[in-house]
């Protein structure tokens, strides 16, 4: 039976560069390539930014969900099903470009984007130190920082510069509608593909037994971390002052 289960076992070469690529172009998308799109789609640099300024608050305050995801399900779960969400969600934004409601459809689209880009973190991060030992997490550290590194330069310039191309044989709606359906289906075949590779490590099922007076407590402590943090007084006032600046 030992034999079996080694046999089973699926290298972490086969999910983890794929697991941090899977995590760095949603923000990329989120919070870069949204800037291009819609100075492209005819919006002046002062709208523009009162648009997307809020498209990075999800990343700041995701400590303050992100213990109540393990009450729910496994952090597997969370990967698999953030990463079908985000295919939708690209989706959306994709069909929304050419109608009449554009931008309000695609900032809502581009904020579920945020929100799930966000969580997806969170699971994926957990997910890592639950299905690597120390040694292999030691070991992939630097692999998983590469292909989130590498999953940026993809989204700064490789989506731009390939919307720029087929601009060249058709019009700018129709050329980032299709980056943006190649995005869904890309994140569909990852959840299809994750499905099937990541592990299912006994230590995340586990996680979904935490007790409500333990789930107070990490809750708490992830509470006070949050605002222990350096400049986040600022950081928050930042974000009021670049949506309300009236009021600054």
């Amino acid at each position: 039976m030992q034999e079996q289960n080694n046999k089973k076992k699926i290298s972490p070469w086969a999910w983890v560069s794929t697991l941090y690529f899977a995590e760095g172009l949603p923000y990329a998308a989120v919070t870069l390539v949204s800037l291009v799109f819609y100075q492209q789609m005819g919006l002046s640099d002062a709208e523009v930014t009162f648009y997307t300024s809020w498209f990075y608050l999800p990343w700041v305050i995701k400590p303050l969900w992100s213990p109540f995801l393990d009450l729910i399900r496994t952090k597997r779960w969370w990967v698999l099903s953030m990463q079908m969400l985000l295919g939708a969600a690209f989706a959306g934004v994709a069909f929304t470009i050419n109608t009449s409601f554009w931008l309000q459809g695609t900032i809502c689209f581009f904020w579920l984007l945020a929100f799930s880009s966000a969580t997806h973190d969170v699971g994926a991060d957990g997910f890592y130190m639950l299905g690597l030992d120390s040694h292999e997490q030691a070991f992939f550290v630097g692999i998983r920082s590469t292909f989130y590194r590498i999953s940026l330069v993809v989204g700064k310039g490789g989506l731009v510069a390939l919307a720029g191309l087929l601009q060249e044989y058709m019009k700018v709606q129709l050329s980032w509608a299709l980056v943006f359906y190649g995005l869904a289906a890309m994140f569909i075949g990852l959840s299809l593909y994750h499905k099937y590779v990541l592990p299912k490590p006994d230590a995340d099922a586990e996680r979904t037994q935490l007790s409500a007076s333990k789930l107070l407590n990490e809750f708490g402590g992830t509470f006070a971390s949050f605002f222990r943090k350096k400049q986040i007084l600022m950081a928050i006032a930042l974000c009021f002052c670049s949506v309300c600046p009236k009021h600054c």
